[in-house]
């Protein structure tokens, strides 16, 4: 595997030895990072709260935007209560923690949503723990392996939250059970550049995780960030619409070339392993090259498209891609 050593933060370009290249890798969809705006307003929260607010969330001393945040994140997605949380990762142990010992899941779950125990054997359990979104495949999980006598839901949208659906509630709006027999678990650094996660569940459920010593003693997410999430409601939309019309842009560009592979309409698409990514990097495109999650497991080849990319570099990729492929 070659490893391209970045300058700067990537966003339709990146640049790594001296030279830019087109960037279709990563996991920033909607490129906030690179959008005026939204810096704007995370320089805005700043100012007002700083970067951290070291105190735990159950102390006397808080501040009411982490309040704010997570009723936002519940009528986002239609959950009755949410639990913010620093990161992706540690939302899916705290929602996995309650129940590791009735677990089911999938042998391809993310390891955030894994347990601990059983070196990721899955239990005899009732309760079922699965990926929204498989990135490895670019596919969007039809839940066709649910049981009506499973208990309880536990899925992880990190890849869901913020890209899919009319409002960016990921698959919550689309779930096949009701909103008290599961949750949903995710990250909110994927689409929204926020670093922080989130579960959306019921209020007993949501009562029950305030209580774990992983939240109770845990530093909350920044405050700066949470601000912007906030207030950057127009403009994520702005950018769904306009990864959406890269989306189809780019699909319309390769017509339909069996060796390419998405779909479900992600900004994901599957290459063959055979592509030498190599001699698209001679010219001048980085595509995602690597094995996940096990780093000596098999390697997967992705193109990652973001809401930054133009016209003219999809259509550049498009035509490389004619010739090596």
């Amino acid at each position: 595997m070659h490893t391209f050593i970045f300058e700067e933060q990537p966003g339709r370009t990146a640049v790594s030895n001296g030279k830019e290249y087109l960037f279709f890798s990563g996991y920033s969809y909607l490129g906030m990072s690179h959008v005026p705006e939204f810096n704007a307003l995370l320089q805005e929260g700043l100012r007002k709260f700083g970067p951290l607010f070291p105190s735990s969330r159950i102390s006397n001393t808080r501040l009411a935007l982490f309040e704010e945040c997570e009723q936002l994140l519940s009528s986002i997605t239609g959950f009755a209560e949410t639990v913010l949380v620093s990161s992706g990762f540690i939302a899916g142990k705290l929602s996995t923690e309650l129940w590791q010992q009735q677990l089911q899941y999938p042998a391809n779950a993310h390891p955030a949503i894994r347990p601990r125990f059983g070196n990721l054997q899955p239990s005899k359990g009732n309760i079922v723990a699965t990926d929204s979104v498989n990135i490895l495949d670019a596919t969007v999980n039809n839940f066709s392996f649910f049981k009506p006598q499973t208990d309880f839901y536990i899925v992880d949208d990190s890849h869901g939250f913020g890209l899919l659906g009319a409002n960016g509630e990921g698959i919550a709006s689309s779930l096949p059970f009701a909103k008290d027999k599961g949750l949903i678990t995710y990250s909110l650094s994927k689409a929204c550049n926020i670093i922080a996660g989130a579960i959306s569940c019921s209020k007993e459920v949501a009562s029950k995780l305030r209580d774990m010593p992983e939240y109770t003693a845990a530093t909350a997410p920044s405050p700066a960030f949470l601000y912007a999430f906030i207030h950057a409601q127009e403009l994520y939309a702005s950018r769904r619409k306009k990864l959406d019309q890269n989306i189809r842009h780019f699909r319309s560009l390769i017509g339909d070339t069996a060796r390419i592979s998405s779909p479900n309409g992600l900004p994901i698409f599957i290459l063959p392993s055979s592509v030498n990514e190599l001699a698209l990097a001679e010219e001048g495109v980085i595509i995602s090259s690597f094995a996940y999650p096990d780093p000596n497991g098999k390697k997967i080849q992705r193109i990652v498209l973001n809401a930054l990319h133009t016209p003219g570099d999809l259509e550049k990729l498009a035509s490389c891609l004619n010739k090596i492929l």
